[in-house]
């Protein structure tokens, strides 16, 4: 017989191709896990399995660029990720030209990978976000 608390622990599906997968790559109750499992993946997406909403999109180790009117304006910051703490001083930046339309991108015009719904947006996923993700702290 199965749990009485397996309906009411939340879920979450790491799924390849910015979503566009037909089968989940892994399941884990576990934000943190899927997150870490998905940055194996690039550009794959952390979904809700119950809602079936986006949070999280994966950007694994490489250089990345701050990029003003949605990521085809001038470039403003520069930073190599190595490890998830490197991604904090990138989404900073973002999200201080958020009224700038500032996005961060992959080094040299390529995928945008923050905020959660311009990286949707650019990938071609058909999911939404769970929520504009909180602005993050340097």
């Amino acid at each position: 017989m199965a749990c009485a608390c397996q309906n009411k622990r939340q879920t979450y599906e790491v799924v390849q191709n910015a979503g566009a997968a037909t089968r989940s790559a892994f399941t884990s109750s576990s934000m943190g896990t899927a997150t870490a499992v998905a940055d194996r993946y690039p550009t794959s997406v952390v979904r809700d399995k119950k809602t079936g909403e986006a949070v999280y999109f994966s950007w694994p180790k490489g250089s990345y660029e701050v990029a003003l009117q949605d990521g085809t304006g001038e470039v403003v910051y520069t930073h190599t990720v190595r490890g998830p703490g490197d991604r904090a001083p990138l989404k900073a930046a973002a999200d201080e030209r958020a009224g700038q339309g500032a996005v961060v991108r992959a080094a040299g015009g390529g995928a945008v990978v923050y905020p959660l719904p311009a990286a949707l947006t650019a990938s071609g996923s058909t999911l939404k976000a769970a929520a504009t993700p909180a602005p993050a702290t340097r």
